[in-house]
């Protein structure tokens, strides 16, 4: 329940504070405990006292209005995650920020403080991400929720992700899975789907596609036997790009097919079809079928058509598969039209993936082949160098050959 009392005693916690550190001299450990356990009503002169050792207000501390403000920003925030969008969680800190401490320590408050912990990680501030998931934690643990639980488990591994500790994410949600795979309290069937998908994905963060292709089909097993078909989407692109990369192409067809399965049950979802549009991409992208690519790419608009998520995807979107109508073009010998799209936008979106980042660095990888080709060395050296400075703190995968091979043979030639 979200009382004074209990406001007081979260906000104690969150600064990691004792009874005795929070009670100082001016009133006893005893008194303390009796107003955090909603026993006994402390002055406002004693409010004012615990305000300022909180590093709060006495306004904060009596929630004036907190409710409906941690509502609305929880519905906003569901919103928001509705939405596929690579930038979510700068919308969400823009939301938050402002209201940080009018945020009521509930099961609502836990969720709004899990998601912006994100916003944190995301601009590399460990020590606060995980300050607030903390927070997010200790919130389910007291109202005893397993599932939420999970959850801020594997959203602590995604903050690992996020600062590319690619590594440590990875162990932290295999043991995540591993400590509660066979727990009989979890009643979300989504958690361990989703947790698997998660190892999965970040197996292909160490580029251990054999390890990512057994997590992700331990996930779509998981997913039939718990009957949540709608994550299964995700799931099957995650499998075809990993037999792209294979090379497996029997394994890749296969596993295309169950598409057309799970867009029986609802042929105009939204995820289901921007699965299979961006599965297109990178079989075409990979195989080097630029004119099939092309085509794919002009019809976009059509193929994922609808009306709440239009805008917001081709905001989010358009930047990266620029990139790949470009390379489509430069490798069609199309070099001006190419050029044109990769100089258009100087401004560079960040992106997490390493497939993305990858691409990303192709972006300057062309442009240096096209000043190449064009004999003007000095250019060639300067974009190849930005190009080959976007992936160094990423593994090397096939995305990256290009811009690995492109490097050396410039530089080379430079000395």
């Amino acid at each position: 329940m979200n009382t004074l009392g209990s406001r007081i005693r979260n906000l104690r916690k969150e600064k990691n504070m004792t009874l005795a550190a929070l009670a100082g001299d001016y009133m006893t450990k005893g008194m303390l405990s009796l107003i955090e356990n909603n026993k006994n009503n402390p002055s406002m002169e004693s409010l004012e006292y615990i305000a300022e050792r909180l590093d709060t207000s006495v306004s904060a501390l009596l929630e004036d209005g907190s409710e409906v403000t941690t509502n609305n920003i929880y519905n906003e925030i569901k919103q928001i995650l509705k939405v596929p969008n690579i930038s979510h969680q700068k919308e969400i800190d823009a939301l938050v920020s402002p209201v940080i401490n009018e945020i009521q320590h509930n099961r609502k408050g836990a969720f709004i403080f899990q998601h912006y912990a994100f916003t944190k990680a995301l601009i590399k501030d460990v020590d606060s991400a995980v300050k607030y998931m903390n927070i997010a934690k200790s919130i389910y643990a007291e109202n005893d929720d397993i599932n939420a639980l999970i959850d801020v488990e594997g959203d602590y591994a995604n903050i690992f992700y996020l600062v590319r500790d690619y590594e440590k994410a990875l162990q932290h949600a295999i043991t995540t899975y591993e400590t509660y795979k066979d727990d009989l309290s979890i009643t979300n069937p989504n958690i361990i789907p989703n947790l698997l998908s998660t190892i999965g994905a970040f197996c292909y963060q160490n580029y251990d596609i054999d390890d990512c292709i057994k997590y992700f089909k331990l996930a779509e097993e998981k997913c039939i036997e718990n009957k949540t078909y709608k994550h299964l989407t995700s799931i099957y692109k995650s499998l075809c790009v990993m037999y792209i990369l294979n090379q497996d192409e029997a394994q890749y067809k296969d596993t295309y097919k169950k598409f057309n399965l799970i867009k029986q049950l609802n042929p105009d979802d939204f995820q289901t079809n921007f699965d299979i549009f961006t599965t297109e991409i990178i079989y075409y992208f990979i195989n080097k079928q630029y004119d099939k690519l092309l085509h794919l790419l002009d019809q976009k608009d059509s193929l994922l058509k609808h009306d709440q998520y239009q805008q917001q995807v081709n905001d989010n979107f358009n930047d990266f598969w620029s990139i790949y109508k470009a390379i489509a073009l430069y490798n069609l010998q199309q070099y001006d039209s190419a050029i044109t799209i990769l100089k258009r936008d100087d401004a560079d979106t960040e992106f997490m993936a390493l497939a993305d980042v990858s691409v990303h660095a192709q972006k300057y990888t062309y442009l240096a082949l096209n000043e190449e080709r064009l004999g003007n060395n000095e250019g060639a050296r300067d974009y190849i160098t930005k190009a080959i400075n976007i992936i160094e703190s990423i593994p090397s995968n096939h995305f990256t050959k290009i811009t690995e091979q492109t490097y050396e043979r410039i530089i080379n030639k430079s000395l």
